[in-house]
C-alpha cells in the first residue's frame, strides 16, 4: 500500500512539471513571437519551434487525460500564434507577401510537431494540437486591429479560419496510421508524407489565393482566372516550398524518434486501449538479474523468445505467415506451462503476448 501511494504521489508530481514546462513554454512562444522582425525574428521562430517539439515526450507524461489534451491545445494555439507572427514578418511588397519560404518552413515545423504528437503519445491529442491553427489568422486580426489583411470581407475571413485549421487537422488525420505503426519503414515513411504533402497542397493553395484575391480588385469569376494565369509562376514556387518544407521536417520527425528510441534501447508498445508505453530493455534484464528470476523462473525462456520475435517484427523481418505461425506456438508453449507451474512470470508472459497480439493485428489490418 505504501509503494503504491509513492508511485502516485511521484505521478503526480511529475505530471505537475510537464504540466508547468507545457505552460512555460506556450507563454514564450506567445510573448516573444511578435517581438522580433525580419530574418532575426525567424531565428526565434525556428527555436521556438524546436522547443515547442520538445515539449511532446515532456507532456506526454501527464497522467490526467483532459488535462494532457488541455495542455497539448494551448500548446498548439501558442505554436501558430509563432506561425502567424512568421506570416507578418516578411514585407517585400509583394502579392503573396506572407507565403514566402522562411514562414512556410516555420508551418511546416509546427506541422510536423503534430506527427511527433501521434507517434509519442496518440493521434488524438494531435486533433486537440491541430485544431487551433486559427490562432494564424487569430494572430494577424489581433495584430492588425482590422481585417483588412482579408480585404475587410467576413465570409473570407471565415473561410481562412476553416482552411487555417483544416490543413493541420489532415496532417494528422492522414498520418496517424503511419505514426501509429510499430514496424519502422523509412520508405513507407516517405512515400506516406509526401502522399500527405500532396493531398493538402490544394488546400495550402486556396488559403494562399484567398488571402491574395482577397486584397484586389476583382469581382467577376474571369477577374480571378485571369489573376491565376498571371500569378501561375508564384503559386508554382509556393507548392514547391510547401512540399519541400513539410516533407523534409515530417521525415526528420519520425527518423529522429526511431534513432533515439534504438539510441536508449528504448521498446514502444501499444496496448488494447491504444495507449502508447515505453521501457528500456536494459531496466528489465538488470531488474532479474537483481532478483535472481533467470534461474528460477520457468518462463524465462518464452519471455525471451517473444522478445526477440517482436524485434525482429519491428524491424519488418516477419510477413504475416510467419507471424501467424509464432503467435500459435508461444500461446501453445504458453498454455503447456501455465498448467504445469503456478508460480514465475506467468503474468508477464501473457501480457507480452497479447501485446504482440495487438501490435500484429494493428500491422496487418
Amino acid at each position: 500500500m505504501g509503494r503504491h501511494i509513492c508511485l502516485n504521489n511521484q505521478k503526480s508530481i511529475t505530471g505537475n512539471v510537464a504540466l508547468l514546462c507545457a505552460v512555460l513554454i506556450g507563454i514564450t512562444n506567445i510573448y516573444v513571437a511578435p517581438i522580433y522582425a525580419g530574418k532575426s525574428g525567424f531565428m526565434v521562430l525556428f527555436v521556438l519551434m524546436v522547443l515547442t517539439g520538445l515539449a511532446v515526450p515532456v507532456i506526454y507524461m501527464i497522467p490526467n487525460h483532459a488535462i494532457k489534451f488541455a495542455a497539448y491545445i494551448f500548446l498548439g494555439f501558442s505554436a501558430y500564434w509563432a506561425v502567424g507572427a512568421a506570416m507578418n514578418l516578411t514585407h517585400t511588397g509583394d502579392i503573396f507577401d506572407s507565403f514566402q519560404f522562411l514562414p512556410v518552413v516555420i508551418f511546416a515545423m509546427a506541422n510536423s510537431i503534430i506527427i511527433l504528437i501521434a507517434i509519442v503519445d496518440a493521434p488524438k491529442y494531435g486533433y486537440g494540437f491541430a485544431g487551433v491553427g486559427v490562432a494564424i489568422v487569430i494572430y494577424t486580426a489581433i495584430m492588425a486591429g482590422n481585417i483588412d489583411f482579408i480585404g475587410g470581407k467576413p465570409d473570407l475571413l471565415l473561410l481562412a479560419f476553416v482552411l487555417c485549421s483544416l490543413i493541420p487537422l489532415l496532417w494528422c488525420y492522414l498520418l496517424a496510421g503511419t505514426a501509429r505503426n510499430l514496424v519502422f519503414s523509412a520508405t513507407n515513411r516517405f512515400y506516406a508524407t509526401l502522399k500527405t504533402g500532396i493531398l493538402t497542397l490544394s488546400v495550402f493553395i486556396l488559403l494562399v489565393s484567398t488571402v491574395a484575391i482577397s486584397k484586389l480588385p476583382i469581382n467577376e469569376l474571369s477577374d480571378i482566372s485571369i489573376f491565376l494565369s498571371v500569378t501561375r509562376g508564384e503559386l508554382l514556387k509556393l507548392c514547391w516550398y510547401y512540399l519541400l518544407a513539410n516533407v523534409v521536417f515530417g521525415m526528420f520527425v519520425f527518423l529522429a524518434n526511431h534513432l533515439v528510441l534504438n539510441a536508449f534501447d528504448i521498446e514502444k508498445t501499444i496496448t488494447g486501449e491504444g495507449t502508447v508505453m515505453y521501457h528500456r530493455l536494459a531496466d528489465e534484464e538488470d531488474e532479474e538479474d537483481d532478483e535472481g528470476e533467470k534461474l528460477e523462473n520457468p518462463y524465462n525462456s518464452i519471455l525471451e523468445g517473444m522478445h526477440s520475435f517482436q524485434s525482429e517484427f519491428k524491424k519488418g523481418d516477419l510477413n504475416r505467415l510467419t507471424c501467424v505461425q509464432g503467435v500459435g506456438k508461444f500461446r501453445n508453449e504458453l498454455d503447456l506451462l501455465v498448467s504445469k507451474y503456478d508460480y514465475g512470470s506467468k503474468d508477464d508472459a501473457e501480457e507480452l503476448l497479447h501485446q504482440i497480439e495487438q501490435n500484429m493485428e494493428f500491422s496487418f489490418k
